[in-house]
């Protein structure tokens, strides 16, 4: 290895985790970024299609197998100390034999998912702990690979040219209904099976949720709280759709002092049952596609909800809410991507061919939001963004 080379070697790896400055989301996107182009770059052709198609699902399916085994769970009880073959066996939660284990560990730690530090010996790494909470949002969002996103793209090249290479419009008619052995969609097969379910709201959902910008630092909360008075039962935000109760956690984060009831999460009743929300907070079983119960609140607010769906969908939706809303005083916040017109995220890209994938739904560009909210009664008001964030607050009021 020439010392040019190695020069470049030892300043690649002398990068670490800190190397983009402490708390600074903006350096760590953009050092990351540059490190994908870097790996692209260096790849030849055969490498990068290898990668793609060999070794990510060699990778992922040995994840899975450690999960189902118990592996991950039991090494991160004792801390992810350095263990041997023999020591891993015995966290197996069933029969394992030894040269399976060697073999799935071995893959592992030349993908850094572990760390191999000598003959039959390793030690877990962060993302490998994390990996050990089996109702967390990493194991879980491995897991909905599994339920998913993997046997829906597997699906997707073969339905594709079965529709003429068509964009999926109708999600009782798409691609994941086209691979489920009973023929259900997406939300269908969630509600059949209730694995599914916790693996999607808790895996993904909870996983975008909490490592996508805070949505009370893109949109100024303190105008919806100026003068709020619940004295006549009014309610300050309705999260419709919320799921997990993230975003309403955090508008409760942002705003202590609203009082018992000014906060409300709605979902279907058995997605709503599973959030983990403070007990000011109300939680109420409701269906979006019925008419929207709580009337006159100073903002509803909607995260990762109409992007589900195709426009005649999403208008139902917000067909039900208009009427619900009160001129002047109600506003519509809708936290979601809008696609730039060059240079969509990796993030932003991935998202939205998972919506075709899975639900036959999209991201939208502005030109779209504008069109869909506007045929609605609604106007736009402004598009709030941050430059850290993937998303954007769309702000709109009855027109």
């Amino acid at each position: 290895m020439s010392s040019n080379v190695e020069d470049i070697v030892a300043s690649l790896n002398a990068i670490g985790p800190d190397a983009h400055g402490n708390s600074n989301e903006a350096a760590r996107q953009q050092v990351l970024d540059a490190a994908r182009r870097l790996v692209n770059r260096t790849q030849n052709p055969w490498e990068r299609a290898w990668e793609l198609a060999i070794a990510g699902p060699s990778v992922f399916s040995a994840t899975q197998v450690l999960l189902d085994l118990g592996v991950f769970e039991g090494w991160a009880k004792n801390g992810g100390r350095e263990s041997s073959l023999d020591e891993l066996l015995t966290l197996c939660n069933a029969k394992c034999e030894t040269n399976l284990l060697r073999r799935l560990l071995r893959i592992l730690a030349s993908f850094n998912v572990i760390e191999e530090t000598g003959e039959d010996q390793w030690k877990a790494t962060d993302f490998s702990l994390e990996l050990g909470k089996p109702d967390g949002p990493i194991a879980l969002t491995i897991l909905s690979g599994t339920h998913h996103a993997i046997p829906a793209g597997e699906n997707l090249p073969g339905y594709l040219a079965k529709t003429s290479y068509r964009e999926p419009l109708d999600p009782n008619k798409g691609n994941y209904a086209d691979f489920d052995d009973q023929g259900l969609d997406f939300f269908a097969r969630c509600q059949a099976d209730p694995r599914y379910q916790a693996s999607f709201i808790n895996g993904i959902m909870v996983g975008i949720a909490t490592q996508k910008v805070d949505w009370t630092e893109v949109y100024d909360t303190k105008s919806l709280v100026d003068g709020f008075s619940s004295s006549d039962g009014g309610v300050c935000v309705v999260d419709t759709g919320g799921a997990h109760g993230i975003d309403i956690m955090r508008m409760l984060a942002r705003h202590p002092e609203l009082p018992q009831g000014a906060l409300v999460l709605q979902d279907l009743p058995d997605v709503v049952a599973m959030a983990k929300i403070d007990s000011k907070i109300e939680t109420m079983p409701y269906n979006f596609f019925t008419p929207q119960p709580v009337q006159g609140s100073r903002a509803y607010f909607m995260h990762a909800v109409l992007h589900d769906w195709t426009d005649p969908e999403a208008k139902i939706i917000l067909g039900n809410l208009a009427p619900a809303m009160k001129k002047g005083h109600s506003k519509l916040l809708i936290y979601e991507v809008v696609i730039p017109p060059t240079g969509a995220s990796p993030l932003q890209t991935t998202v939205d061919i998972g919506l075709m994938t899975l639900l036959s739904a999209a991201e939208r560009t502005e030109a779209m939001w504008r069109q869909l909210i506007e045929s609605c009664g609604l106007k736009v008001v402004k598009i709030w963004t941050n430059p850290l964030a993937m998303e954007s607050v769309i702000e709109a009021e009855l027109a």
